[in-house]
């Protein structure tokens, strides 16, 4: 009986997105081809550098300095080869390192040169969002109400809405991103396809550990999150701060190597790996990621058989997890605050390496309390709106009395 509920209900949307997201995949692998073509046969390339040959450079890892090409042949080949490096740092790989497709370094962040950002990271958003609204939905719409005065167990329920909803959704993705692989390295010349088939598919093994793990904790946000408004602002804050979250780690590498604490100059910039590409990542980072992604699944699992439909509207369905909650949102958000927007460590350390500055220490720290205070406070504010708001409420009320 559940499976047939569940399968008139979410069928046609199911569907949609599983094709959605199959069709993003193929999308961005034809319009990567197409883009390349265009450069292929582009009759312009070879006037621009005939115009200033000079200018157009590469690093040599000998030299240990940028060159100019040596022949157009050499630019255009450099200029086709489909995958290229955005290393943070101002020296990147060899040219002759980078054409080669068995060549491969799990330190270094490869990017394909053709395709938008944006069609990349599509699924950064679509998956995350699918899963905020599985459980989000159900409990704006009502249909909670109808499942659970059906008399089946709450475990059941739950069970079979990840069996026959999020399953075959987290099954369209590994096939889409299969079929990518499959396509980018058909569709491309071996002779540009500087990636193999194997450092594809190693990717997207990483990609499908990155985007479930987001799919899990924003399946576990919609499951916590009743008000219509800052539930909704609640994912959408939290998506914002994840997409930040990779470049706030690197820099808090950057930190503690400027500080002399760990020996490498920085985290490498392959623990997020965000697209499908010659970029393949960690094991141990992918394990995290299933590790983490089944733990929010299973808090939700829990709170999913105690969940109360008359706290239908407040920001938190179950309140014995608000001090939790507020701890991991204060964490997050002012890691990525003192890291990536108050940066204050980074202008410290650099004052003191460069300028030879006596600044005291208590300055950063001081940056970091403050902001961490700040951020929680707030956050204080939002998990315990209700309760704050009836405190302050009883006290006014009582002081009136008590003038009166």
């Amino acid at each position: 009986m559940i499976r047939s509920i569940y399968f008139e209900r979410y069928k046609k949307v199911l569907i949609a997105a599983c094709l959605l997201v199959i069709g993003i995949c193929t999308f961005t692998a034809i319009l990567q081809n197409n883009q390349w073509k265009s450069v292929y046969n582009d009759p312009e390339l070879k006037t621009q550098y005939d115009a200033n040959p000079d200018e157009h450079n590469y690093y040599d890892e000998k030299q240990m300095n940028s060159v100019p090409y040596k022949s157009y042949k050499d630019f255009r080949d450099a200029t086709l080869l489909f995958y290229g490096s955005f290393s943070l740092e101002d020296s990147g790989p060899n040219l002759k390192t980078m054409s080669k497709a068995e060549n491969y370094s799990n330190k270094i962040p490869y990017s394909p040169k053709f395709g938008g950002i944006f069609i990349r990271i599509a699924l950064l958003f679509v998956v995350p969002l699918a899963g905020f609204l599985l459980f989000f939905i159900d409990q704006k719409t009502g249909f909670n109400q109808f499942l659970f005065s059906l008399g089946i167990s709450r475990k059941e329920l739950f069970k079979k809405k990840i069996t026959y909803v999020a399953l075959p959704f987290l099954l369209s993705i590994l096939i889409g991103q299969s079929l990518y692989a499959l396509l980018i390295h058909s569709l491309i010349p071996v002779y540009y396809m500087n990636a193999t088939l194997g450092q594809l598919f190693t990717s997207v093994i990483s990609n499908f550990c990155l985007l479930f793990f987001m799919f899990s904790s924003s399946a576990f946000i919609g499951s916590m999150v009743g008000n219509s408004l800052f539930g909704s602002l609640t994912w959408a804050v939290y998506w914002w701060l994840m997409i930040i979250f990779p470049a706030s780690l690197y820099r808090f590498g950057n930190i503690l190597h400027t500080a002399k604490l760990i020996p490498k100059n920085q985290f490498p910039e392959t623990l997020f790996v965000y697209f499908v590409g010659k970029m393949g990542g960690f094991w141990w980072v992918n394990l995290l990621f299933v590790f983490f992604g089944l733990l929010f699944a299973f808090w939700a699992y829990k709170k999913y058989q105690t969940l109360s439909l008359e706290n239908d509207n407040a920001y938190l369905l179950h309140k014995d997890s608000r001090w939790p909650i507020w701890t991991i949102m204060t964490l997050f958000t002012s890691f990525i605050l003192n890291t990536y927007f108050f940066d204050s460590w980074s202008y410290f350390l650099q004052k003191r390496l460069y300028e030879h500055s006596a600044d005291s220490i208590s300055g950063p720290i001081f940056s970091n309390i403050l902001i961490t205070l700040v951020v929680g406070c707030i956050c204080l504010l939002i998990v315990f709106y209700r309760e704050i708001t009836l405190s302050l409420s009883s006290r006014l009320n009582k002081l009136n009395h008590r003038t009166e």
